[in-house]
């Protein structure tokens, strides 16, 4: 456990209590990021950071060319869809969406990704690499990285779905994780990420839906392990 936490940490639960609060309600946009580093006297790579946490968290979304507003909820979310009183397979439930979901979007960012997609996947990879040995922050970075994927398809309906089962992904993700990694290293998980952003950016559709399915599938595993 931490003494103290980073300054992203501070400002994504502010940004949070501000939004839970109802001062912000759905649809409302949030200040610049340049305005926001001001205010909270930080960097901008730190506004980033945080605005990432509540991305991952459901809370908040981009608009291509409009700034980053709270987010609605226009149906219901995955959330409060699931039986919460069954956490093996709400798990498999999740994995399961996440395969019908994740390998498209996989092969539609190959086709579709810019070279800003490119420099965004590359940058959480970074993360993601300085990150090993700390699961704290590490599942974060992995649910940064899956809708950085869908944001490459350039495809704002798939991207609105992946935003919207980001609350439910960011909630389970550690759970799922920490039952990988009893099998598996970290830094498989990582290599397994960075040939995805390798097959997305020489834009190989095909092999990138085969690192995902493989991906998601030995994700699955330990979930299907622990249901027999």
């Amino acid at each position: 456990m931490f003494l103290h936490k980073k300054s992203y940490e501070i400002i994504a639960e502010e940004l949070q209590r501000i939004i839970e609060s109802g001062l912000l309600k759905p649809g409302d946009k949030l200040d610049t990021i340049e305005n926001l580093a001001k205010q909270y006297h930080v960097s901008r790579s730190t506004i980033r950071e945080a605005l990432s946490h509540l991305k991952a968290l459901g809370l908040i979304e981009s608009r291509q060319g409009g700034g980053t507003f709270v987010k609605s909820a226009p149906f219901q979310s995955a959330e409060t869809m699931l039986q919460l009183n069954n956490p093996q397979v709400e798990l498999l439930q999740i994995m399961q969406v996440r395969k019908i979901l994740e390998i498209g979007c996989v092969e539609l960012a190959a086709y579709n990704r810019t070279d800003e997609n490119i420099e965004e996947l590359e940058r959480i990879l970074k993360q993601m690499k300085e990150a090993l040995g700390n699961e704290e922050i590490s599942h974060l970075y992995d649910v940064n990285f899956h809708l950085a994927i869908a944001r490459s398809t350039q495809n704002p309906i798939l991207q609105s779905l992946i935003e919207n089962f980001a609350s439910s992904l960011f909630r389970t993700m550690q759970d799922i994780r920490k039952l990988w990694l009893h099998t598996e290293s970290a830094m498989k998980l990582y290599e397994e990420h960075k040939q995805l952003v390798e097959a997305i950016k020489n834009r190989d559709a095909k092999r990138g839906m085969e690192l995902m399915a493989k991906h998601l599938q030995r994700s699955e595993l330990p979930l299907t392990k622990e249901n027999k």
